[in-house]
């Protein structure tokens, strides 16, 4: 761990690796408790250091660069930042990008967060052997934002998350007696031709039980399986031992906090799979997978239904489908949160970066995306312009 920067009575000191990352881990998880912010599970001591041994542990391609702020032995604020980049660009982003859903900080609400994260930003901007600091998405109710008002955003960035708010529903059955006629009869029908197949069985499962990583790798393939018939590119799923990072999450039953997994079978065969994260009572829907063969009978759908309902009643206040809208998505929420991204020049290949590449990704994705399905599943198989576009 690095000290780089004092500031009257605030100590900023990088941490940029596995083991010092471990040697905070008590004090990490004591701010997490002190915060309210329930869009950090991202930054949390949990996620990060998981992350890290499994993608930047050993060098490479990826380095972690975590600002952390100190006041005498006290933790008061963590921004875990890393330095990347390919084809030679380097760039701080969020840690655990592109995983990481979003790029936020956790602050102690009793130490000042502007200043505090004013102090850290000076300290990430300070990074050698950078050309660029691209921090997004940034929820708007970030304590970043107000110290990131000195940095530019990105032009024509658009991005937001789409939310059910489950604090309206006294219990599930208040939310499915909320539904339209034509939800209901939806909802049944997808219900009864899934039934089929044989008797309809939901369960929610924890790290800690055997079939969890096995179950989590056969969502992950059952995911895989949809990008492959959409021809769509995920760098995410790309990378090397993704599923065996996801598999070794942790989570807490009892105190209803981090990885969970839902799980739909028809008989004995197991239809639907969604790894989700509980985090300060606010639930990421991160990865769903279903079995491709059935995709007439909606079994994704019928899952989310289901985890939607398991949510209402254990408490869960929200069911967050996190970045980059859809009409799906649109469809499943009642609230969205606005995203925003900034991004600070750091070097002449920076400034070209964001002046020259930056503001065409908008269209570039749009056009990708506009494309017929054939068409981009040749662009992928030929890792041309989709897996450019994406990789940026």
């Amino acid at each position: 761990m690095t000290t780089i920067m004092q500031e009257r009575d605030l100590t900023v000191r990088t941490v940029r690796s596995l083991d010092d990352i471990e040697a905070i881990a008590a004090d990490w998880r004591a701010l997490e408790a002190a915060s309210a912010d329930s869009l950090s599970y991202f930054q949390t001591y949990s996620w990060c250091r998981n992350w890290v041994a499994h993608f930047a542990a050993n060098g490479g391609e990826h380095q972690p660069v975590i600002q952390t702020a100190w006041r005498g032995d006290t933790l008061v604020a963590v921004w875990p930042l890393m330095l990347t980049g390919r084809w030679g660009i380097r760039k701080i982003v969020a840690l655990g990008d592109p995983h990481s859903q979003y790029c936020n900080a956790i602050c102690h609400p009793e130490h000042g967060e502007a200043d505090t994260v004013r102090t850290l930003l000076a300290s990430s901007l300070a990074t050698n052997g950078c050309d660029v600091a691209l921090f997004r998405p940034v929820p708007e109710s970030s304590p970043l934002v107000p110290a990131l008002d000195v940095v530019p955003r990105i032009a024509d960035y658009d991005n937001e998350s789409s939310i059910l708010d489950l604090s309206e529903f006294g219990s599930s059955e208040a939310y499915v007696q909320g539904l339209g006629k034509l939800q209901k009869r939806n909802r049944n029908r997808r219900r009864n031709h899934l039934a089929r197949l044989g008797e309809l069985s939901f369960e929610v499962i924890w790290p800690d039980h055997p079939d969890f990583a096995a179950l989590v790798a056969e969502g992950t393939r059952m995911k895989r399986r949809w990008l492959k018939e959409t021809g769509r590119y995920s760098t995410g799923f790309a990378m090397k031992g993704y599923e065996d990072f996801l598999g070794h999450l942790s989570g807490d039953k009892e105190r209803l906090e981090g990885a969970c997994l839902s799980v739909l079978r028809a008989g004995e065969r197991v239809v639907a799979v969604e790894l989700g994260f509980i985090h300060k009572r606010a639930y990421y829907a991160y990865i769903g997978g279903f079995d491709w063969e059935l995709r007439e009978m909606s079994p994704g759908k019928v899952q989310m239904e289901m985890t939607v309902c398991w949510l209402i009643d254990n408490g869960v206040v929200g069911y967050d489908l996190l970045a980059n809208p859809a009409d799906y998505k649109k469809s499943w929420s009642n609230t969205a949160i606005r995203l925003l991204g900034f991004a600070a020049p750091m070097s002449w290949k920076g400034r070209l970066y964001i002046s020259a590449w930056l503001p065409m990704l908008p269209a570039a994705k749009a056009a990708y995306a506009a494309v017929s399905e054939r068409m981009r599943k040749l662009m992928i198989f030929g890792q041309g312009v989709g897996c450019l576009i994406l990789c940026f």
